[in-house]
């Protein structure tokens, strides 16, 4: 058997010494999954109760269920959600500088380097006698910055496009590189106890970092409020990335155009005097000036329906059936934000574009991967 000699050793060391710090420099990635459960707390003992995403949607029994340790009635939803994973590696400083964190914006320059109340929203305010303009500026231009998990930031877009009027903007990705000597508040905050959305700068004291239990975005998910300092460096994407399969698109569509054949069938059968119910609208239309439209039928709905369910199984597999309405949602405010018609194609093409978002991020991380550090 060969000896290994002193020199062999130190070199073998310094291999290790080498490999080792660049294991510690390189960003690690967290698995991705929009398939997740959630735990919810049960008010008469310190257990949690697990559902999955189908049972969380679906509000079965009025959304009660049973504890599954005391047995007590827990009324689930965001109010009472727990952390998804007690053990979560982020809970640890020295990780959670170690991971990647994402951000989605509408800013292709975030994070900009003030966020300066526009004149607009000044003069506004200048017009109600109670509101303090200096302080509503301080709060909007001291806000902290927000990261979470790939999946936490991916959500939070499909939220902006829903509820805050972002469904036709250009949208980016965001990876984010913290700093690795950053100061973090020791344990996490719980937004349902605590005001974090709209935390400021100052109210972090001297941390650079807290974390919070999320509970709108990837919901059990740990997020980050953060100063602007604690940045290392972010690269950047536009969403989506990149055209979806062609084909696949074109086979969906066919399928489509059939649903729309039997939808137009529908109409044409369709009796010309109107319901009792149908009269009344038409009667409450007249008196407000505008035209009256009557509804799809009870059969065109289901239809319609066929084809909303259509897309989501083609191009959303393994995703839960919460984040599949957010995604589906966010697709119809993309849709009512377009200034002309949209046909079944490009609705389709923008559907499955979008969805590669939540199915593929594997690709989106490579696209993230190539692009150059800022």
């Amino acid at each position: 058997m060969e000896t290994m000699t002193e020199t062999d050793a130190n070199r073998s060391e310094l291999t290790l010494g080498v490999m080792h710090h660049e294991r510690e420099d390189r960003l690690a990635e967290r698995p991705v999954s929009f398939d997740y459960g959630y735990n919810m707390c049960c008010p008469d003992c310190p257990q949690t109760t697990h559902l999955t995403g189908t049972e969380y949607f679906r509000e079965d029994n009025g959304a009660h269920i049973a504890c599954t340790a005391c047995h007590a009635d827990i009324h689930f939803g965001l109010a009472v959600l727990a952390l998804r994973d007690a053990n979560d590696p982020v809970l640890a400083d020295e990780h959670l500088v170690r991971v990647a964190w994402y951000h989605t914006s509408t800013y292709t320059g975030w994070p900009q380097s003030s966020r300066t109340l526009s004149s607009a929203t000044v003069e506004s305010l200048q017009h109600t006698p109670s509101v303090n303009i200096a302080k509503v500026r301080a709060q909007h231009e001291g806000q902290a910055l927000h990261l979470g998990t790939y999946e936490a930031a991916i959500e939070s877009m499909l939220r902006r496009m829903n509820d805050q009027n972002d469904g036709g903007a250009s949208l980016s990705l965001y990876r984010v590189e913290l700093r690795r000597d950053i100061l973090v508040e020791p344990g996490w905050r719980d937004e349902n106890a605590t005001e974090v959305a709209r935390i400021s700068q100052a109210d972090l004291g001297e941390a650079d970092a807290i974390r919070y239990l999320n509970v709108h975005e990837s919901p059990g998910s740990i997020s980050l409020a953060i100063k602007p300092a604690a940045i290392c460096r972010v690269q950047r994407v536009d969403v989506p990335t990149g055209p979806a399969d062609a084909d696949l698109i074109a086979a969906v569509a066919t399928e489509v155009a059939g649903i729309r054949d039997e939808m137009r069938l529908l109409e044409a059968s369709r009796p010309t005097e109107l319901s009792p119910l149908e009269r009344l609208r038409q009667t409450a239309a007249a008196r407000q000036g505008s035209t009256f439209e009557g509804g799809p039928t009870p059969e065109q709905s289901t239809l319609a329906a066929k084809i909303r369910q259509r897309l989501e199984d083609v191009f959303l597999p393994s995703v839960s059936d919460p984040v599949r309405h957010k995604f589906t949602t966010a697709l119809g405010a993309w849709h009512a934000a377009q200034p002309g018609s949209v046909s079944d194609t490009d609705y389709i093409a923008r559907f499955a574009s979008m969805a590669a978002m939540l199915t593929k991020p594997e690709q989106v991380i490579g696209a993230l991967n190539d692009q150059p550090h800022c």
